[in-house]
């Protein structure tokens, strides 16, 4: 059964949730962190929700030593997330000046600029944004970041990351993501696209139509994010809000996805399984979701995995071979088919020239090989480590 919960534990992530959005914190939700802090028995996204939990937590709520590793991780996450704007601000003016347009920061930026309760209550690993045409012009956008001092750190169909001399990652996309490969979604996102003056300068979002559809399917069909049920938070950061939302707006854009399943799946998730002392509109949410069409048949468990019992909540999921063979048909044979089919462009310019792993069939053939062999051979050595310790 998909859940609200990744694979967690329950207990404490309810707790989290109804401490983070519920309208009076519990008695029992404290006592269940407080446990959780002392055992040091938290997830990755479970620590994720902390600085929301901060700004909430009422006075001797907890332990001193509990309260002050909850009220710490707003402060880091506050001061962090300064500097992030800061290096993000000073991309986008370098972007500028060198002709390359605006840019819409995504998810991070964009989530932790509108939340309620301030900019720290949402911890950014990196910086993701969208820049149009980047995939047009190859040469000239690796000879601007590598002026810029960057290193590239990978590349893929639809995005380019990039490590700052400081050991700052930025994300830069050209479309938006891999189920979401059609130049009219990053039209439409710029479009519709709203602005925020900041003390660090001007960053233009998403509309909140577009910045929720985004968040529910990057988070149920990215492993990291869905194993420990971190996109919940952002998406009921939203929902609590009681944002007046567009249907139309919202259906136009999650429709032209590969997957529309994984947003009308999430949708259902939030309304069915979210702790009822949490107060948001269900009821308009289910109907967001009943407007969503279905994707194409067998779509959906082409790019989700159901976690297992080896997947760790906060790191990078366990690939089984027969999940790994299908990811590699998506983006060696399926995921081109679709830019040529949705852009009318060859898949040989632009984002091959960026640097993206050999799509010819002899080097598909070879690099599928090595890939097996990498995920055998990790196999082998754990249960030979297995064998060893018994």
């Amino acid at each position: 059964m998909i859940s609200l919960f990744g694979v967690a534990d329950p207990t404490v992530q309810r707790a989290l949730l109804e401490l983070s959005f519920a309208a009076r914190p519990a008695e029992r939700d404290l006592a269940v962190l407080e446990q959780a802090i002392q055992a040091d028995a938290l997830t990755d996204g479970q620590r994720r929700m902390l600085p929301l939990v901060a700004k909430r937590l009422p006075d001797g709520g907890l332990s001193p030593f509990a309260e002050s590793r909850v009220r710490g991780t707003y402060k880091h996450t506050l001061y962090r997330n300064h500097l992030l704007l800061d290096r993000a601000q000073r991309l986008r003016q370098a972007l500028l000046q060198a002709g390359w347009g605006e840019c819409v920061f995504l998810k991070g930026v964009a989530t932790a600029l509108t939340n309620p309760h301030g900019l720290g209550a949402r911890p950014m690993a990196d910086i993701d944004l969208l820049l149009t045409g980047v995939q047009r012009r190859p040469q000239e956008i690796l000879e601007f970041f590598g002026a810029q001092g960057m290193l590239k750190k990978g590349a893929s169909l639809r995005s380019i990351t990039w490590v700052s001399p400081e050991g700052f990652e930025f994300d830069v996309h050209w479309y938006l993501h891999n189920w979401a490969l059609r130049q009219s979604s990053v039209d439409r996102m710029y479009a519709e696209a709203h602005v925020i003056e900041h003390g660090k300068g001007r960053f233009t979002i998403p509309c909140p139509e577009h910045n929720l559809a985004h968040i529910l399917a990057h988070g149920l069909l990215t492993p990291s994010v869905h194993y420990d049920a971190r996109w919940s938070v952002d998406a009921l950061s939203m929902l609590v809000q009681r944002p007046v939302l567009d249907p139309a707006r919202f259906h136009s854009f999650v429709n032209e996805f590969t997957v529309p399943d994984a947003v009308r799946v999430a949708m259902r998730m939030l309304v069915e399984q979210t702790p009822e002392s949490i107060n948001f509109d269900r009821d308009a949410v289910k109907e967001l979701a009943s407007g969503v069409r279905r994707g194409r048949p067998g779509s959906f468990g082409l790019y989700y995995r159901q976690p297992g019992p080896g997947d760790v909540p906060g790191q990078v999921a366990r690939t089984s071979l027969r999940y790994y063979l299908k990811a590699m048909v998506r983006l060696r044979l399926l995921e081109p088919m679709q830019l040529a089919r949705y852009n009318g462009e060859s898949f040989w310019t632009g984002v091959r020239a960026i640097d993206f792993p050999p799509v010819s069939t002899p080097e598909f053939g070879r690099w599928v090989l090595r890939g097996i062999r990498r995920v055998l051979k990790s196999r082998w050595s754990e249960r030979a480590s297995v064998r060893l310790k018994s």
